[in-house]
């Protein structure tokens, strides 16, 4: 089975884009956290990654070519492995604590499918993200944000 590093490099390949250290720190920032970060997550997860500009500019070219997929919550853009190197997925996260679950279920992505035929659409991509509190702070009885 191929590795998501193997996965990496060749989808890079494809892309003509290079495999720089930056860039396989980032990915690496991602395998290791197993969730959705931001910019300064991913540059604080490994030292000596660049500063903020080149991870940017990393992230983006990633991102363009699919390696890395955009995971907006409200103003803040998140990041995370994208489909061509790991399937595609939707996520729950907590509003207060920012607990994130990954959710691949069939159903949502055939509702998907259905409510787009009925509205007379062709679907061609889709974001869904769901919200609510975690076991952890409904215990603690926090008020979402």
């Amino acid at each position: 089975m191929q590795t998501t590093e193997q996965a990496f490099r060749e989808e890079m390949a494809r892309h003509r884009l290079r495999v720089t250290d930056n860039r396989l720190a980032i990915i690496y920032a991602f395998i290791d956290s197993g969730k959705p970060l931001t910019i300064h997550e991913i540059i604080q997860s490994s030292k000596g990654i660049g500063s903020f500009s080149s991870v940017y500019r990393s992230v983006e070219a990633m991102t363009s070519i699919g390696v890395l997929n955009l995971v907006p919550r409200g103003f803040t853009n998140y990041y995370e492995l994208g489909e061509a190197l790991w399937p595609h997925h939707h996520h729950i996260t907590c509003e207060y604590c920012g607990l994130s679950v990954a959710i691949d279920d069939k159903r949502i992505e055939e509702l998907i499918h259905e409510i787009s035929i009925q509205a007379g659409l062709e679907p061609t991509r889709h974001d869904f993200e769901l919200f609510g509190l975690c076991r952890n702070c409904q215990s603690a009885k926090h008020e979402p944000s």
